[in-house]
Formats: C-alpha cells, structure tokens, sequence
C-alpha cells in the first residue's frame, strides 16, 4: 500500500504547487502588468512546466514534474486528466451563461466565420510548410507533413477565448455567441482535416465515402445531442429539482457535463464540444439558477489548472534550437489568415468593422487544440520534432496575442453589428426593460 500512496503523495504536491503558481501568475498578469490574468496562468505554466523549472534537480530531489517515459504529452496522465476535467467544467459554464436564442440566431453567421477560418489557415499552412522544404509535392506521403501543419492552423482553442469573454462579461454579445458558435462548428471541420490527414499517413490515401461517413458522424452527434438535449432540458431540470439534498444540482449537472464529454469523444469530437452544447441546452431552465453560484466557485478553483497545464506543455527550449524562422512565419500566418479568415463573412453577414474585429480575434488562439493535434502527428510520425516545435511556438504566440487584442477591441462597449439594434419598446409602468434586468 505504500507504493500508490507515496504515488498520491507527489500528486497532491504537484497540484498544490499548480494551484499557487495560478494564483501568483494570475495576481501579477493582473494587477502589475495590466493583462488578462490567463496569461499568467499560462505563463506560470511555462515557469514551473518540465522543461523550465520543474525539470530541475536539486542536490538528491529529483524534478517536481518529471517528463512521463513513452508518450507525447509531457505531464503525467493524473495531471492532464484534471487539465481536461477543468476544460469540460469551463465550457460547460460557458454553454448556461448563452443566450440559447440567441446563439442560434447567429449559428448562421457563425458557420461562414467558421468556414473561412479554416480555409484560408489551412491553404497558407500547407503552402509555407512547403516553401520551407517541410514537405514535398512528389507524392501524398511526401505532402503530408504540410497538410499537417495545415491541419494544426485551423485550429481554434475556444477554451481560451471563453475565458477571457467571460471575465469581461461578453460571452452573451453578438460577437460572443458567434464566436463560440464558429469555434463549435470549426472543431468539427478540423476533426475531418485531422482525419483526412492521418487516413492518409495510415493508407496512402482516402476515400470520398470515409470523409462523408466522419462527416455525417461528427455533425450528427454534435446536432442530435444539442436537439435532444434541447428537448429534454425542462425534464431533466425537473427531474434535477427533486433531489434536494446539498450540492445535489451541481454534481448531476457536473455528471451530465462530463457524460455529454465523453459520447462527444467517442464521435470524434473534442470533450469539450459535447460539454458546451449540454450546458446551452440548460441554460434557459430553473437548473441553470440553482447551479450557476456554485458552478463559479468550483470553475475558479479547477479551470486555473486547465491553463497551468497547457502552459506546462510548451518546450521553449525545442522551439529556439528547431526551425525558429519557420516557427516565427507560421505564427504570423497563424494570426493574419484568422483576422482575415474570419473576420471577412463577419462583414458580409452583418457585422461591422469593430464586431468582425472582435469575431477575428476571439478565433485566433489556437491553444491545447493545436497542441493535441501536434502531439497526434508526433506520435504518427508525420511529423518531426521540429514541426513539432513550430506548432508549439504558434501556440503559444497565438495564444498570448489573442486576450492583449480581444480586450481593448471590447472596449467602449458599442454594437459590433451593422444595422444599429431595434429601439426599445415603451417601459409599461412595473416591468423592466431587457437592459436593466
């Protein structure tokens, strides 16, 4: 029995030095350096990751955060499995805090968002991987290395972005919905890319027929457990009503977050796909009130954790001694074809300048998305270490970039939509208007 409970041990130490490096990297992004406090998390994540400080051996102590043996990702498995606990519980949150109407108002505009924001991030990653000499056009194989690269780009790391909305108050804005909902349908889109590409790697080539199958998979999961979730929302908030002892509303919440995660994988969707969809199928119930208090206090103390971990990932030394000018144009490319991928249908589906800007740069980072579609292709050996190392370095500067640019573009708090909002309807005597609610 010693031997798991030294092992749990360690575990906890970890997660204690976890959580205070949060909070210190937090309270300084914050308040000294006038930053989103995501950026310390990350940051400190960085600091005491395995490659930095925690990969250091002092006298007989060996490191805090040992690199696991026999596995692309390096933090051990207890680790990034509360990592990606923190991820569903965040996205979960962010699903009750929109506006269900109003998200498929802009479900529309958020698919062409979305489409463009693939598009053009995939056609530049394919084509400076091969002006680099990355990849080759000689034969399928050949390219492969850069339809990855390609792959990695179109990413969009919703965590992040719903994160930072959410601190300003902004997750129920036109801008807010749109940008989740195209963050839902480009992880959809990228699941296929990732799967073309990795079919491709396994065969040497794929069929129509297995793209429409992935397809149909993915996009039927995805709608079906939004419809049905939908549908049953008021029965399952009443079913949630009948237990009444403590705590009892958060937990079955929590257990139909993490149940909508998991069928949400087993599609081949991201966990936290299915985590958000479940939560804005309840967020116009009774259940959405009762859990939204306590859901704050447990998101506080695991999501900080999500973004430590991510952190923990970046090999900073790899990505200096790898191909750094490649890395550097990618990560500048990274940025450039989602402000214009997506910030172009947002103008022609009715935003302004000032609301395609904002739509543009909530789509940019590309955070753990890219990092575990990187770790796919290391692991397949598509890819190298080096364009490991560059998908890394895009990571975290689209990562960074993305909350120093989505803040200020909120400010003034003027509508991002073209058409200027309908005039309020007269105040009856003993109601309220929407605003002042």
């Amino acid at each position: 029995m010693d031997e798991p409970l030294k092992h749990v041990a360690e575990l906890v130490v970890r997660l204690a030095i976890i959580l205070v490096a949060a909070k210190v990297g937090a309270e300084i992004a914050g308040r000294f350096l006038k930053v989103p406090p995501v950026l310390g998390e990350l940051g400190a994540g960085i600091a005491i990751g395995p490659f930095a400080l925690g990969g250091l051996h002092a006298g007989s102590i060996g490191p805090i955060f040992e690199i696991p043996h026999d596995s692309t990702i390096p933090v051990v498995p207890e680790l990034f499995f509360l990592a990606q606990a923190a991820a569903v519980v965040l996205l979960f949150q962010a699903g009750l805090e929109t506006n269900r109407r109003r998200f498929f108002k802009y479900v529309g505009p958020a698919t062409a968002v979305a489409v463009g924001g693939v598009a053009l991030p995939f056609a530049a990653g394919v084509a400076v991987t091969l002006a680099f000499g990355f990849g080759g056009t000689e034969s399928v194989q050949a390219l492969n290395p850069a339809l990855f690269v390609g792959a990695a780009m179109t990413a969009t790391s919703v965590g992040i972005t719903a994160r930072v909305l959410a601190d300003m108050r902004q997750l129920d804005t036109p801008e807010g919905v749109t940008i989740l909902g195209a963050a839902v349908v480009d992880d959809v889109l990228g699941i296929l890319i990732l799967a073309v590409v990795i079919g491709i790697e396994e065969t040497g080539a794929i069929s129509a027929a297995s793209i429409g199958m992935i397809a149909l998979k993915a996009v039927g999961f995805w709608l079906g457990l939004t419809v049905v979730g939908i549908v049953a929302s008021r029965l399952i908030s009443s079913g949630v009503g009948q237990f009444k002892s403590a705590g009892a509303a958060l937990a079955l919440g929590l257990a139909l977050a993490f149940a909508a995660a998991g069928l949400a994988e087993s599609f081949g969707l991201a966990m936290i796909i299915g985590a958000y969809s479940i939560g804005l199928a309840l967020s116009e119930t009774d259940l959405k009130h009762r859990i939204e208090e306590p859901m704050l206090m447990v998101s506080q103390f695991l999501v900080p954790i999500f973004f430590v971990v991510v952190g923990m990932q970046v090999d900073v030394p790899a990505i200096l001694r790898g191909a750094l000018l490649f890395g550097l144009v990618v990560s500048a490319l990274a940025v450039v074809t989602k402000v214009i991928g997506a910030g172009g249908p947002a103008l022609l589906v009715g935003f302004n300048a000032r609301g395609s800007l904002r739509i543009s740069i909530g789509m940019i980072p590309r955070g753990e998305v890219a990092l575990i579609i990187g770790g796919i292709g290391l692991a397949a050996g598509v890819i190298n270490s080096e364009i490991f190392g560059v998908v890394i370095l895009m990571t975290i500067v689209s990562t960074v970039l993305a909350p120093l640019l989505l803040v200020p573009s909120f400010r003034g708090g003027a509508s991002g939509l073209r058409r200027p909002p309908a005039p309020e309807a007269p105040q009856v005597e003993g109601t309220a208007t929407p605003g002042q609610r």
